[in-house]
């Protein structure tokens, strides 16, 4: 825990770059976090930099994995703590998951005042081991952490690995159980519907627990109420997926309107695909009609898919009343890449509106308050007005320059009509997509998302082993 009281966050005073200006209380919307521990230089400490963070950026949240663990363990800011537990004669493992829990802790302290403020926010979620993959052990491991971090605004990261659904089950059945998930690897739509589907069937297995039990309505309703979650949809990793299949038909493509029917498509594939899954949640969380207007869904597997978004409206329907939080749709590893030649804001400004949230890198916090920074207070209404969620894509090329493509993300529909930019629908591209670029590689989004999803476990695990191996060499050496 912090040793002095950290400097208050101000919601009345906000500095021209706080991303606070954007929030949506009243539905949650337009929250962002930060993705990982801050960078340090010399003479700084990672807690003075998040606190320098939250109150000039006005990030909300605060997410950590392995990679972004080791990345602190690199800093040597924990090598006091270390020496304190290799005295004690803890083992290496013990240790690891004594500092990642202890710096995890230390961080909600300084999101304390938020989460009074706001309790679905003011977060910070901590990630199961990724070195396990069985579901018991995943639930064992995932119950560890909510009772480590019970009574403090905080996620418990629980991995979209095939095991990780039935572990949220289970997890979350139990009437006492600790955790508010925080949900993982989530690549696709076939991702997505998996962890909400989880998560209801563990809260109405609560649900039937608590009752059972005897417990009365109203005290029901609180613990439900209590408990919070999101689904963190992964969105970089998937224009960088299928970007290179584009440029493969691209080069095979013989008509130029062929190749710039393609060209149109690179850059988009995610966000199109975020656009998709915020339907769907609407569709289940909001009691929203679900419309397929490309047929994207008009197979067998595609009306099945439909038949779950309903049954999964239901099922919510009926725990909304007893005391059942919505699950937030969070977007996910934002920060464009080194070789994406587009706008640092891709992943970001189309996903502004009510019930969005987004955990972004440093870099990219910083750039959006930046952003946030050069907005007057008449242009922050009327963007607090509009889901761009909800609203189509620029029909032009992606790696327009960076100012010029945010210009026409932000345009409304008036807007863009007056500047002659057109507009693609999210189910347009997906539609696009599948028949230029997916189905003549006898792939789908689903595959490349199974794909990513296999390959984000695979590098944790060995981000979580390397960790393990740099402490035991910084044991050896003290």
């Amino acid at each position: 825990m912090l040793s002095e009281s950290p400097k208050a966050v101000s919601f009345e005073k906000l500095p021209g770059g706080s991303l606070l200006r954007l929030y949506l209380s009243d539905t949650w919307g337009n929250s962002f976090a930060l993705d990982g521990f801050p960078a340090v230089g010399a003479g700084e400490s990672w807690l003075g930099r998040l606190g320098e963070i939250l109150r000039r950026q006005g990030a909300l949240n605060m997410t950590t994995n392995q990679t972004l663990f080791r990345q602190l363990v690199d800093t040597g800011q924990l090598d006091g703590a270390l020496r304190r537990l290799k005295a004690e004669g803890r083992p290496v493992a013990e240790i690891y998951w004594t500092l990642y829990n202890e710096a995890a802790t230390t961080a909600t302290d300084l999101f304390a005042p938020i989460h009074r403020k706001w309790p679905w926010e003011g977060r910070v979620s901590q990630e199961a081991s990724a070195l396990l993959s069985e579901k018991e052990a995943l639930v064992r491991d995932v119950l560890r952490i909510g009772t480590a971090m019970a009574g403090v605004g905080a996620f418990t990261k629980v991995p979209n690995v095939p095991a990780g659904p039935a572990a949220l089950r289970e997890v979350l059945s139990p009437v006492d159980s600790p955790v508010s998930p925080n949900i993982t690897l989530v690549f696709s739509d076939a991702h997505y519907l998996d962890a909400v589907e989880g998560t209801l069937e563990g809260l109405a297995e609560r649900l039937r627990n608590l009752k059972a039990e005897g417990i009365r309505s109203d005290r029901i309703r609180t613990i439900l109420s209590r408990i919070h979650s999101v689904n963190s949809l992964f969105v970089s990793r998937v224009d960088r997926a299928v970007d290179p299949m584009i440029d493969e038909a691209i080069a095979a493509a013989k008509k130029p309107a062929d190749q710039a029917a393609l060209k149109l498509l690179k850059g988009k594939s995610a966000v199109a695909q975020a656009k998709l899954i915020f339907r769907m949640f609407e569709a289940i969380f909001l009691s929203r009609l679900f419309e397929d207007p490309e047929g994207l869904f008009a197979d067998a597997a595609g009306r099945q898919t439909l038949k779950r978004i309903e049954r999964l409206r239901d099922l919510f329907e009926l725990l909304e009343p007893e005391g059942a939080q919505r699950q937030r749709l969070l977007i996910a590893s934002s920060g464009v890449k080194s070789e994406q030649p587009y706008s640092p804001l891709l992943y970001v400004l189309p996903f502004l509106g009510p019930w969005t949230a987004n955990t972004m890198p440093e870099g990219t916090l910083a750039a959006t308050s930046r952003f946030v920074e050069g907005l007057s207070g008449e242009r922050v209404a009327a963007l607090k007005s509009r889901s761009l969620m909800r609203e189509p894509i620029p029909a032009i090329p992606t790696d327009t320059p960076a100012a010029d493509w945010d210009r026409a993300v932000l345009a409304d529909a008036r807007e863009r009509m007056a500047a002659g930019i057109p507009e693609i629908s999210p189910d347009r591209i997906l539609a696009e997509l599948n028949r230029r670029v997916l189905a003549p590689r006898k792939t789908t989004l689903r595959m490349v998302g199974d794909t990513l999803r296999d390959q984000g476990a695979a590098s944790f695990r060995k981000d979580e082993e390397t960790t393990l191996q740099i402490l035991q060499t910084k044991l050896n050496s003290l």
